[in-house]
Formats: C-alpha cells, structure tokens, sequence
C-alpha cells in the first residue's frame, strides 16, 4: 500500500493511498481498509471505502478519524482491480465507477448473489448470536433469498430524491454517507412505471413549481419538492404518487393540472400532495392535514395472502412483494399455528400477520394483535372486518403495558394464547417486554410456542438472550433476503417452551 500524507487532512484535501486492498465489509455496506502497521496495534484507523467490495483494489482519498474516533471516511475511491465476487450486471447504479459515487441504496447490488447472501448471513446474523453466546451448528437454515431479483422490479414502494444536474432534472438516491445524489430513474428494483413517473416529471424539477428542496433549503424555508414516493399495491398492481413539498406554494398550484395531465400515461389511481415543512430524515408529514388529494383516490387496494388490505402513504407494508408471503408463512411455521390455536400477535401494525394467523387458526381459534399505534389498529379492524374474518381482534398499547396487564390481570374475554408471533421494530423488544414476555411464557399452561420476526438481528440476539436465559429454547433461525443488494436481512427464529419456566 502507498501513502501519500496530507497534514491536516480534510475533506477539500484529503489523505492518499494507493494501492489499497478492501478487506472486509462493514455493517453500512462501506467496504473496510486497514492502513498497513507493522505492529499491528489496534490504534491504527479502518478507513471506511463507500461502493468497494472485499478483495478488490484500487486507490482511495480520505479524511483521518475525529479526535478519538477509529474510523477514517473514503471520500473518493479509484477500482483498479476488482473484487473476485463482483457482478457489475446486477445493477448499474452499484457497479464501482471510477471516482464516481455509487447508489447508497444497494451497497452489495454488485456483488455475486451467492456472495451476497453468505456475507450478510455471517456478519448479521451469525456474528450477533456468536456475542450473544447463542450460536451453535446448525441453528441457521439456509437464507430464502431471491437470486434474480434485480430483474423482477420486485419493489412496491420507491421513495426517489430530485436534484437538478447540469441544467437537467433527475431523480435518484444519495450516496453513502452523503448528499450527493446518484440519478437512478431506472433503478432495476422498481416497477417500469415508476421510471416512466420519475421521467416525467424530470423536467419540472427545472421550474419553479417543482424547485428541489434539499435538506438545507427545507431548513432555508426554499424549494418545493423533498421526494417522490411511489407505490404499487401487491395483488390489485394499483398505483400510487405522492410528491412531498415543502410548501403548498402559488407556483406548484398554478401548474397542478398540468401535472396531472403528464402523469396521465403512469395510469394512477392516486396521486397525492404530502405538505411536509419540517426539517429532519422522515420522509412523509405524519400532521392531520398534511395529506391533499390531487386526483383519484386517497389510498390504493392490495392483496396478500388472499387478504385484502387499504393501503395508504403512510401504511407500512414490507417492500418486496415476493418475498413478504415467504416471511410470513415462516413465521406462522414457527409458530406452528394450528386449527384451534389462540394466536397473540405483538407488534401486530396493522395487522397483516394477525390475520392470516386467524384465518389459520380457523373458525374454532382466535388471533389477538397488539400495536401501540392508534392508527394502525383502527386499519386493522378495518382489515378484519372486510376479509370476514371475526375470529380476529385488536388491542391498541404498548407491547410492554398490555403484557403487564396480562400478567397481574389476565387476558381480556377469556382468551388464552398457545403461541405466540412478536414482530417489533429495529430496537427490538425494548421497555421490559422481553422480560414480560418470558414471565408468560412461566405461567401454569402458559403459551408452547413462539415465533420471533426480526428486521434488525443485533437486538434479536439481545432479546434471544434473556428468552433463553429464562428456559425458552431456540429451535431455529430462518434468514430472509428482502432487501437484495442491501445489507439487511430478516429473520425468523422459531422457540419452544416445554417445561415450566424459571422467572427470568
């Protein structure tokens, strides 16, 4: 490795390395250099090197860690020879270009499928449980990947960036670590409609009615357009746009009929304006009035599973329509829900899973789901009572408070789950509620089963720990690949309860 040193490095003058080998892989991603010590001390910075894969080479520019930090940032990363794994067709927004940034959304979208799916099984999964001390031979089952997805435009929602480059409107996505924005229009991943909607309005996004409105024009109070959203519902194929704005201003209003009549072609049954004036990373204004109504309808209709669902802007539903019935259906196997079973479903959203575990369960079971967002229950109600299915009903709390409750008062009307699904959020089963959940699964014929889903397997292993600390035993772990060229992979984790529990 060469080195070319910069005293006081920083971003307009940045440190040189030539000849750098990419030795591994970080969970962003972001391929990993090591300067070369021959002390190997542990001091020595990793250097981060956004759009490089392990085993490939090349020249890099970058900024030293902060004071204190181990971590140095690649700024610029010139490919000389590239990793053995490296599969540039699967998409060109990911391939390594010289100098140029590459896509963020896909950080492993150039690499080898079977690569792909291995690394991210050992470092997302394997690795945790390792730390968790719950790793053994076999535990893992064979990742449900989706080899071909980056020709199956296999996404249902797309929420794409404008910028105006060279005179010339764009859309696309922002480099790692960055606000450079890669155009991408015809992401592989997408629907060809979508790339048919970002094209159409390109060249708006070079008048005033469309202006972009980076992060710091949000926070200047300038620009119109934050982000398009575009959604395709599974089953139906029902298309929805929302174009995000800063501001509802005179400009984008004079030019809605001729927006509408651009779009025409895209053959929405939605299109809809998000008014979203506060600065930060969410992408929709959750306000009571943020939502208007520009043509069609204000949500789109979509089938799962033979189950009918109102999807909204804001209705979280996984991404891949593909994979999402794999997903599911694994965590109704691990649960081993059977005709009769009482099903309690946490984290339920709006009730997706509940459903099919009631209609598993069939006339003779019961499924209870639990979210903690108002809103969500209310669709799920909704949900239920538009696939006749009664056997299923909702609470709407907190997993932690309705668990406690249980435990000190009993379930309400009778009901007395014999397994149980927990889908929770990236922080996992966070205030108490792994230990609640443990503490049910301890009472006299208490629950025997329960499946685990996890989009986030650092605080599975955290809440894995305690489940079995307590006497659950983990059965099995079953990766799904939902995000192909992303480093993500879900999971569903199968444990079983044969014995009487020790308090946790």
């Amino acid at each position: 490795m060469g080195r070319r040193h910069a005293p006081g490095a920083t971003a307009e003058r940045p440190e040189v390395l030539t000849d750098v080998l990419i030795t591994g892989i970080h969970p962003s991603g972001a391929g990993i250099a090591r300067l070369s010590d021959n002390s190997k001390s542990k001091d020595v910075p990793e250097i981060l090197v956004p759009g490089a894969l392990p085993g490939a080479r090349g020249d890099l520019f970058w900024n030293p860690p902060k004071p204190g930090g181990h971590w140095g940032l690649a700024v610029e990363w010139r490919e000389s020879a590239p990793s053995p794994d490296a599969d540039p067709s699967r998409c060109p927004h990911a391939a390594s270009l010289n100098g140029q940034p590459v896509c963020g959304g896909c950080p492993l979208g150039s690499l080898k499928y079977s690569a792909e799916l291995a690394l991210k099984t050992k470092l997302l999964i394997e690795e945790p449980l390792r730390q968790a001390g719950l790793w053994r031979e076999g535990l893992i089952q064979p990742p449900s990947g989706q080899p071909e997805a980056f020709a199956q435009h296999f996404r249902n929602k797309a929420v794409l960036y404008p910028s105006v480059i060279d005179g010339i409107g764009r859309f696309g996505y922002y480099a790692a670590r960055s606000q450079i924005l890669v155009p991408a229009e015809d992401c592989p991943q997408t629907p060809v409609w979508m790339e048919e909607a970002t094209r159409t309005l390109a060249p708006f996004l070079s008048e005033p009615a469309l202006t972009p409105a980076p992060e710091a024009a949000v926070s200047n109070g300038t620009g119109v357009l934050r982000s398009l959203l575009l959604r395709e519902a599974p089953g139906s194929g029902e298309r929805m746009a929302v174009l995000v704005v800063r501001a509802l201003t005179a400009d984008l209003l004079a030019a809605k009929e001729k927006l509408i009549a651009a779009l025409a072609p895209c053959k929405l049954q939605s299109l809809l304006i998000n008014v979203h004036p506060t600065p930060g990373s969410a992408v929709l204004s959750f306000a009571p009035d943020a939502l208007v109504v520009w043509a069609g309808r204000s949500s789109i209709e979509a089938e799962l599973m033979d189950l009918a669902f109102t999807l909204g802007p804001q209705t979280f539903l996984q991404v891949n329509t593909p994979q999402t019935p794999v997903l599911y259906e694994k965590a109704l196997d691990a649960a081993d829900v059977q005709p009769g079973d009482q099903i309690l479903d946490l984290y339920c959203g709006v009730g997706t899973i509940t459903l099919a575990a009631a209609r598993r369960a069939g006339p003779h079971g019961r499924a209870l789901g639990v979210e903690r967002v108002e809103a969500s229950i209310i669709c799920a109600r909704e949900n239920a009572a538009r696939n006749s299915i009664p056997q299923a009903a909702f609470a709407a709390e907190p997993t932690e408070t309705f668990l406690s409750a249980a435990l000190k008062e009993g379930f309400p009307e009778g009901f007395k789950p014999t397994k149980i699904i927990v889908d929770p959020a990236y922080q996992g089963m966070a205030g108490g509620a792994a230990k609640a959940l443990a503490d049910l699964f301890s009472l006299p014929n208490g629950p025997k089963r329960l499946a685990y889903v996890s989009c986030n397997p650092k605080s599975f292993a955290r809440d894995a720990k305690e489940l079995a600390a307590a006497g659950l035993t983990l059965e099995s772990i079953s990766p799904v690949d939902l995000f192909p060229g992303a480093m993500h992979l879900e999971l569903v984790a199968a444990f079983s309860c044969k014995k009487t529990l020790s308090a946790a």
